[in-house]
């Protein structure tokens, strides 16, 4: 699974990046929508080695515009390494930004994205990520269900 691969990854980083999520909502996103979500980035980062700041923008939107004009579930941003797994730019750090509304979504299917985001992630960690990358659908469903399965032993 590319999330365990990531995992055994070694990078060469600067002082000023540090791991793990870096998290903003827009102010118009509910306090539960906000919990349910931040439950979910502690239980990654419990668990998934996130060696390279991972800048997570929550939008209080349905969805989102891709570059050829199409709705999408999210956007990943990312610049390629220089000189990989050395990685020393905190202005090239990757970003997600990802449509936040439960009114037509539900919070599984708003963390499905995210975890297909953080897939986009892992796939440039491992140096994999390509512009027509596609999660694999089957990793994206077993990191939910075990994540929900998670939550109902709590």
């Amino acid at each position: 699974q590319l999330w365990n691969i990531a995992n055994t990854m070694q990078f060469q980083t600067s002082n000023e990046i540090v791991g793990g999520f870096d998290i903003g909502f827009d102010s118009k996103i509910p306090e539960e929508t906000k919990d349910a979500l931040m439950r979910f980035a502690y239980w990654v980062d419990d668990r998934f080695h996130l060696p390279i700041t991972l800048w997570v923008d929550f939008k209080y939107n349905h969805y989102l515009i891709s570059p050829n004009g199409k709705r999408v579930g999210y956007k990943f941003y990312w610049a390629d390494f220089k000189s990989y797994p050395a990685f020393d730019n905190p202005d090239d750090i990757p970003v997600i930004e990802l449509p936040v509304r439960t009114e037509h979504q539900t919070i599984e299917e708003i963390l499905t994205a995210f975890i297909e985001a953080i897939s986009m992630y892992y796939a440039w960690l491992t140096n994999t990520l390509t512009a027509d990358y596609n999660p694999n659908q089957e990793e994206i469903t077993e990191i939910l269900q075990t994540y929900l399965q998670s939550t109902k032993k709590e």
